[in-house]
């Protein structure tokens, strides 16, 4: 028997015995081990309910419905308890979220404001009230309340660092200087302000190969950015690679290469950067545009071919993509599009250029007419 079955058997003894307080205690170990454990919930919500504590049975009830997704049931729940205890932090910290995960922002918006009005300690709720904010696209309204945070808690480096995010997308650069403790970041800002030899010096105390793989990726891009800003294109492509080989494929990297080799005036280039930038953030009809616009220029490319006759499949345009395996095919007998081929045309009943593509067809088509002809002999043969 598991620990968790034992605990299981002791509350429920426990219950059973009328010991109430003892059966809670075991119950809300169980829930602190397991938040989804439907009977420990269950039976936490009856307790309540026998020790006729109205305000923790419609919170446990709550809790038992977000076990089962019953949302709108948790809402009403939780609302129940307030209505009991207006100011219960727990309450209000509940309901503001339970909005926020049913996708009612602004309600969930107005929930953790009251929040803060009943305390205003309560760290999580500005870094929440932001996201909020920034997904209305109002970061007027998250600046405030990360400044009203820092006024909280002005040692706190998360909101510092919070604030100055929201003032560099604000383009207040200046602002976010003021705040920020992250130096990472601060190069980041520093860069984009144009101030690329401060950004550059602050970059030189480190050593890639010293920090973590993460810090690694961040250096790598801030340093292609510095390159980039300082116009040493070739250098910036150096660092590019280097990122790429401890990251995994974002559109990060090929954007960057994109914007250099449009400053080299790489047409070509570019495009096909842009097409894979494109294609990694879902864009696929952008994608498309930008191998096209590759295409022409250099219509010979297998890697242009083969990415536009992938996206026109994903598009379903299946006959576009197939005019693309067909080149791909003609540059080297590539088995991949052969193959593709083969299966494509054998579907659409073309088996003539299914056997072009290897593609081994039975001919049962000619069977059945050798046999009509035998049938047709036999009943007009002479007499």
């Amino acid at each position: 028997m598991s620990q968790t079955e034992q605990l299981h058997q002791k509350a429920a003894s426990e219950y059973e015995a009328g010991n109430l307080d003892e059966a809670l205690k075991i119950y809300q170990q169980l829930i602190l081990a397991n938040p989804t454990d439907e009977v420990a919930l269950s039976c936490v919500m009856d307790i309540y309910l026998e020790k006729d504590d109205k305000f923790n049975y419609y919170l446990s009830r709550a809790n038992v419905n977000i076990s089962q997704n019953k949302l709108e049931y948790a809402i009403n729940d939780t609302k129940k308890a307030l209505e009991l205890d207006i100011d219960n932090i727990e309450a209000r910290r509940k309901l503001a979220r339970l909005y926020k995960v049913d996708n009612k922002p602004l309600k969930a918006i107005d929930e953790f404001l009251k929040l803060l009005e009943i305390n205003s300690k309560e760290n999580d709720a500005y870094f929440e009230l932001v996201e909020l904010y920034m997904k209305e696209d109002s970061i007027e309204s998250a600046i405030s309340i990360a400044k009203r945070g820092l006024g909280e808690f002005p040692d706190d480096a998360n909101i510092k660092n919070m604030l100055a995010q929201l003032y560099f997308k604000a383009n207040d650069f200046k602002e976010a200087l003021n705040v920020v403790e992250d130096e990472f970041l601060k190069i980041k800002i520093l860069l984009q302000d144009e101030q690329n030899e401060s950004a550059n010096e602050l970059l030189n105390k480190y050593n890639p190969d010293n920090l973590s793989e993460e810090q690694r990726r961040s250096y790598y891009v801030l340093k292609a950015q510095y390159l980039y800003n300082t116009k040493k294109f070739t250098e910036a492509l150096e660092i590019i690679d280097k990122f790429t080989k401890i990251a995994p494929p974002n559109p990060i990297s090929f954007q960057m290469r994109a914007l250099i080799y449009e400053e080299l005036n790489d047409e070509f280039n570019a495009h096909v950067n842009w097409g894979f930038c494109f294609k990694l953030q879902n864009k696929f009809d952008d994608a498309i545009v930008e191998f096209n616009n590759a295409y022409r220029i250099k219509q010979d490319n297998k890697t242009v071919l083969i990415e536009l006759a992938n996206l026109y499949m994903q598009n379903e345009e299946r006959f576009v993509a197939m005019e693309f395996w067909e080149k791909v095919y003609a540059k080297d007998k590539d088995e991949h599009a052969r193959e593709i081929l083969a299966e494509f045309y054998y579907s659409e009943g073309n088996f003539d250029k299914a056997e072009q593509f290897g593609k081994t067809v039975e001919r049962k088509e000619e069977n059945y007419t050798g046999l009509i002809d035998k049938i047709m002999g036999f009943f007009f043969k002479e007499k």
